[in-house]
């Protein structure tokens, strides 16, 4: 019964396919030659090898690029794209103008499993001899894994079913080995292709590794050996027997005697006319532009739109480096078993720009010359001057053929130029199936569910989930939910999820004199009640990270931390403090602390609805703290007001934070209190000129440029960073965060470049719309002689520009009376 067959599309194009083929057998069945174009120099490249042994046969199948086509299986809507095609430097060529300009990358999922497993023999490859010594093992009572490339296992059909049916033998197709490690570790991927990008890295631990890999076949090297049409004689066996293609129609044979009359009779079995058989050394070149058209000698061109190369024969130990283990055992062709090359003298042009020794990277044999002559005649110094061998082969291809040209070329033996060292993994493997599955933490909030129901638009803050913004009734945009909760705020009161914030109590008769070395301000004589903004500069005097510092009795204080550095900051702490020999405990509460923020002209009187503490400006002024019972559970109250505005930020424990975040919208609801997300609170910190620390600054940001002089307190007599600012005190600027204001209300987004006069003077690190000034705001680094009020200065981005002008007073409520209120 026929089995149906396989579409694909190649650059946009329908291609049929037959059960048993490769993506590159059907592309090649369907008249394809041309399968991609050289990195360096864009030469047209077609199939070699037919073992994923070179890079021509290399392109982008659903969005992965540098798949190798000729082993891979054709399915079923794959969307397969010729690379490298805007590399090539042939003017007016129809094949680059028929081509996309450059395929898409992959948007689809990667799935990447690992697997760790442990055998009492590991066979690596699936032919005959590798079935044999499985069975071999298996009867003796091991348990064997035998590891195969292809997607069915070679040999006699018989032994085949008699391995698979084996009940010590597992067997792994599609399956590379790529390395053996110490203590014999296989490394090896295993292909899934019923699903795309589906890897899975095996860990083999095994007693003895038996290696029956065979040998692969390598390219000489002439003038125009890399032109499409020019094949190796496995690859041209392997079309004719294994996908019943013929290769061409007229052939010309190079190499052996022997292995040449073998070749043509299965040829000329299949209709192809043997026009010439030719040892290398006669060889000038191959002939044609976009395919081979024939080859030249020195007296005669043959004409052929195939040449065939019986090349020396290697045998496949890439993923072996170094001495071999006692435990370890070559078998077959791996063990140069099977297969005698003869010696041969490269023909002259084989020292030409169009004698490509490398194909991944377009060394030519007049470049290995070149290096010889500089005095590197070394093959690990050729390797390390031309690039030859450091791409996608890694050298499988090339590295016998140019070992021969540099023999020829210095007088030395073989042995004498020596090989290039091994090392694993051979053939390359994704980083995306070593990293594995990606098992990316996720940290949610006591009351992430409550966001959820609320209609909360998440985003990723470091580990955690935060709402961007809400959207309850999911129809509306994201301007037009900011702005509504940007009014509550403003207008009525509005509450904020804060827990991300880090949270570190610093306890101990030390507690003081720790804060006062590791920050700039003093924090040793705080009172008792209050609250002091924090920031923490490293040696250099760059800040990387600030917040708040609360006293809470005479030898323990409350610290809150930027969501991403609070591990940073404890482990800062943590070192300065043994670095000093201080007596403190450092302890890191973000986990088990819930906190919110509620602001706005009307958060007192919504707060007043749930405790009974004083919260008047005379009982409770700006940046005092109190603990109270909020909603019936006790919690710690900030009187502090990141967003400009009055409001308190409320600690409880991680087990109320659900209960008191209810409570607050319940007691709100009758002024109309909203829920705002990091949106919104970016817009209005940003009108407060508010840094956020790894936006608005950098790893060289410092005080003085931040605009900030005044958190260096240079009365203590020491602190972490205190020589360094110093300095900076005395030096002058070299760039100013500045605010600007824009007309109109198109906001460039972060990150957009500032020109002056056409020139790069800075960046932009904050633009939002602001409601409060109808225009948009921001901050942006820039040198000092535009730091000036009034200055103009252009933000581009996308090739518009938008005219700014600095502003040096703050957006909004300038006097911060809002805030004390």
């Amino acid at each position: 019964m026929d089995q149906p067959e396989i579409l694909f599309e190649w650059n946009g194009n329908s291609v049929t396919a037959k059960p048993g083929d490769t993506v590159a057998s059907a592309l090649y069945r369907s008249g394809v030659r041309t399968f991609t174009y050289s990195y360096q120099y864009g030469r047209p490249r077609g199939l070699l090898c037919l073992t994923g042994s070179c890079p021509n046969c290399m392109v982008n199948i659903d969005g992965v690029p540098n798949v190798r086509s000729c082993i891979t299986p054709a399915r079923n809507g794959l969307s397969v794209l010729a690379q490298n095609q805007n590399v090539y430097r042939g003017l007016d060529s129809l094949a680059v103008k028929r081509f996309p300009a450059a395929p898409p990358l992959s948007e689809s999922p990667h799935h990447y499993q690992h697997a760790y497993l442990q055998f009492d023999v590991v066979v690596v490859g699936g032919g005959l001899r590798g079935i044999e010594a499985a069975l071999v093992s298996a009867e003796r009572g091991k348990q064997v894994a035998l590891l195969e490339t292809q997607p069915r296992l070679g040999g006699d059909s018989v032994l085949v079913e008699e391995v698979q049916a084996h009940p010590m033998v597992t067997t792994f197709v599609n399956c590379s080995c790529f390395g053996l490690y110490e203590g014999n570790l296989v490394g090896a991927v295993q292909l899934d292709y019923d699903r795309p990008n589906a890897e899975t890295l095996l860990h083999l631990r095994a007693g003895s590794v038996v290696v029956t890999t065979g040998a692969y076949e390598t390219q000489f090297l002439f003038a125009n050996n890399d032109l499409p049409g020019v094949m190796l004689s496995t690859a041209v066996l392997r079309l004719l027997h294994k996908h019943a293609i013929v290769p061409g129609k007229r052939a010309v044979l190079i190499g052996d005697t022997a292995r040449c009359s073998q070749l043509q009779e299965d040829l000329e079995a299949a209709g192809v006319e043997v026009v010439a058989s030719l040892p290398i050394d006669s060889v000038v070149n191959a002939v044609g532009d976009d395919h081979v058209r024939g080859v030249a000698t020195k007296t005669v061109t043959y004409d052929a739109d195939l040449v065939v190369m019986c090349g020396p024969m290697v045998p496949d130990l890439g993923f072996l480096a170094g001495t071999l283990p006692q435990s370890v055992s070559l078998v077959g062709a791996a063990a140069g078993e099977g297969f005698t090359n003869q010696a041969y003298i490269p023909p002259p042009s084989a020292q030409s720009t169009d004698a490509i020794a490398c194909l991944c990277m377009d060394v030519s044999g007049h470049d290995v010359a070149e290096t010889i002559a500089g005095g590197m005649g070394h093959i690990e110094l050729i390797k390390r001057f031309t690039k030859l061998g450091k791409s996608a082969c890694q050298g499988r291809m090339c590295q016998t053929a140019a070992v021969t040209l540099c023999s020829q070329i210095s007088g030395q033996t073989i042995a004498q130029v020596g090989t290039t060292v091994a090392r694993p993994p051979a053939p390359p493997v994704t980083l995306g199936v070593l990293a594995g599955m990606r098992h990316h933490p996720v940290r949610r909030t006591p009351m992430h569910y409550q966001h959820d129901r609320l209609g909360a638009v998440w985003m990723d803050m470091g580990d955690w989930k935060r709402p961007r913004y809400y959207n309850p009734t999911g129809t509306g945009s994201q301007e037009r939910c900011v702005e509504q909760e940007y009014r509550a705020v403003r207008e009525r009161a509005g509450i904020i999820d804060v827990s991300t914030l880090g949270k570190i109590e610093v306890k101990g008769s030390d507690a003081g004199r720790l804060l006062d070395l590791v920050f700039t301000h003093t924090f040793s004589t705080l009172p008792i009640g209050r609250v002091r903004y924090s920031v923490l500069c490293d040696e250099l005097g760059t800040i990387v990270d600030d917040g708040t510092i609360s006293r809470m009795d005479e030898q323990r204080y409350f610290l809150t931390t930027t969501t991403g550095n609070v591990d940073f900051v404890q482990q800062w702490l943590e070192w300065w403090a043994a670095a000093a020999g201080l007596k403190v405990n450092i302890i890191n509460l973000t986990a088990g602390l819930a906190s919110m923020n509620l602001a706005g002209p009307l958060a007192r009187g919504v707060l007043a609805q749930l405790t009974d503490c004083d919260l008047s400006s005379p009982a409770f002024p700006y940046m005092d703290w109190r603990q109270a019972t909020v909603a019936g559970v006790p919690a710690t109250m900030m009187r502090i007001g990141f967003v400009g505005e009055m409001g308190w930020e409320i600690v409880v424990a991680a087990e109320y934070g659900s209960h008191l975040w209810q409570q607050v919208l319940l007691a709100g609801a009758a002024v109309s209190l909203l829920p705002f997300g990091v949106e919104t609170q970016r817009v209005l910190r940003l009108e407060k000129k508010h840094i956020i620390v790894g936006v608005d600054t950098d790893a060289l940001s410092n005080p003085y440029e931040a605009g900030m002089a005044w958190v260096a307190k240079f009365d203590k007599p020491d602190f972490i960073g205190r020589a360094a600012l110093a300095r900076m005190k005395r030096s002058p600027l070299e760039r100013m965060l500045v605010g600007f204001e824009m007309e109109g209300p198109i906001a460039p987004p972060d990150g957009s470049p500032v020109l002056v006069d056409g020139k790069p003077v800075g960046w932009a690190t904050s633009v939002r719309f602001s409601w409060e000034k109808k225009k948009v705001i921001g901050m942006a680094w820039v040198t000092p002689a535009e730091a000036k009020p009034g200055a103009p200065i252009t933000l581009r981005y996308d090739a518009v520009d938008y005219s700014a002008k600095v502003v040096e007073e703050v957006f909004y409520d300038p006097a911060g009376q809002r805030l004390k209120m």
